[in-house]
């Protein structure tokens, strides 16, 4: 029998750069593709199939879903054996939550999301959260553009033959300059977006998850019962002060006091201290912030702008990365100076 066919991810910072689809699409070793959209949906409400309510924000308040819409048909080829049919039958009006989604929105099928701005989904299924990239929800294309999510963000693309010359093909695509990321399976825990960091769900189910009122800017209102029980203020070793998650200030804690330890404390300049918890949405304002759940510091920021080439010292880099803590220098768009928790310490 011939092999099976492989599986690509690939994606473009601020959305998916149209060439790269065209270009996938149209190329005969290609012979499947998925275009994904995606970005932030607000939960007003959510009830049981019975009618009883499980989650009521306040007037004004909801609860930001990291979300994605996808053509179910096309995506359900790259879903496994199990969720294929689900992701198939994904209909207009429905949604399918990932299963830590379920657990963190005590939902399942039956059970209704209400949407800010946007339709009411019924939930269709459950299923693995691989099938869906790590993201809480995902619906039909249709329902996503009445949900708001109207931005392709990345691709997915099962091909024969030689990975290099395909990746190759599809960068000569871009123009001069735009930066491409490639995944394969079993490269990145979920093939997404914005990979080299934990999806929010994940974020939530470790940190917890809290209600937020917009405002006019990339700052937000964030539920005060949620900062009461989960932030706590800290003397931080070379930096002083700081506002963090109380789970992750040990580990901040131990990766600066080992830099001091280290006689490394000179690699750390306290006025380049930029913050931890901030409660904010990412500068693309597609996302919220890690900033905001504060498991996120910012470390020599003014050297190391967003943007531009690291200019942070290996040694630095390495004792935060055995703290749990990845760095942003080797991201489609430097930010060498932010450092985000993805997983526990593993000194």
């Amino acid at each position: 029998p011939a092999p099976a066919p492989a599986v690509l991810l690939a994606w473009t910072p601020q959305g998916l750069d149209r060439g790269l689809v065209a270009t996938a699409t149209g190329d005969p070793h290609v012979s499947a593709t998925s275009v994904v959209r995606g970005g932030t949906v607000d939960l007003v409400a959510s009830r049981r199939a019975d009618g009883a309510v499980v989650d009521a924000p306040d007037a004004g308040w909801a609860i930001p879903l990291d979300a994605i819409a996808v053509d179910p048909e096309a995506h359900a080829r790259f879903a496994s054996g199990r969720d294929r049919a689900a992701v198939a039958g994904l209909r207009p009006g429905q949604a399918v939550l990932g299963d830590t989604s379920a657990e963190i929105r005590r939902l399942g099928p039956g059970d209704s999301i209400e949407l800010a701005g946007g339709p009411t989904v019924t939930v269709g299924s459950v299923v693995a959260d691989t099938a869906i990239g790590g993201a809480e929800l995902a619906v039909d294309t249709a329902t996503g553009e009445q949900a708001g999510l109207t931005t392709d963000r990345y691709l997915l693309l099962a091909y024969g033959g030689d990975r290099s010359a395909l990746e190759q093909r599809l960068t000569a695509a871009l123009p001069p300059g735009r930066a491409v990321r490639f995944r394969g399976p079993g490269e990145a825990p979920f093939l997404r977006n914005g990979d080299a960091v934990l999806p929010q769900v994940l974020i939530k189910q470790r940190f917890g998850e809290f209600a937020y009122r917009r405002g006019p800017g990339d700052e937000f209102e964030q539920d005060p019962a949620w900062q009461a029980a989960s932030l706590v203020t800290v003397d931080l070793p070379i930096i002083g002060r700081a506002r963090c998650h109380q789970a992750v200030a040990p580990a901040l804690a131990g990766a600066l006091g080992e830099v001091v330890d280290a006689n490394l404390a000179a690699l750390v300049d306290p006025e380049g201290f930029a913050g931890c918890w901030n409660a904010r949405t990412t500068r693309a304002g597609n996302a919220v912030s890690r900033h905001a759940w504060g498991v996120a510091i910012d470390l020599n920021f003014g050297a190391n702008p967003t943007g531009l080439a690291s200019v942070q010292d290996p040694r630095l880099v390495a004792i935060f990365a055995r703290w749990g803590f990845t760095e942003g220098s080797g991201w489609l768009v430097p930010d060498a100076g932010h450092f985000e928790f993805v997983s526990p310490p593993h000194r």
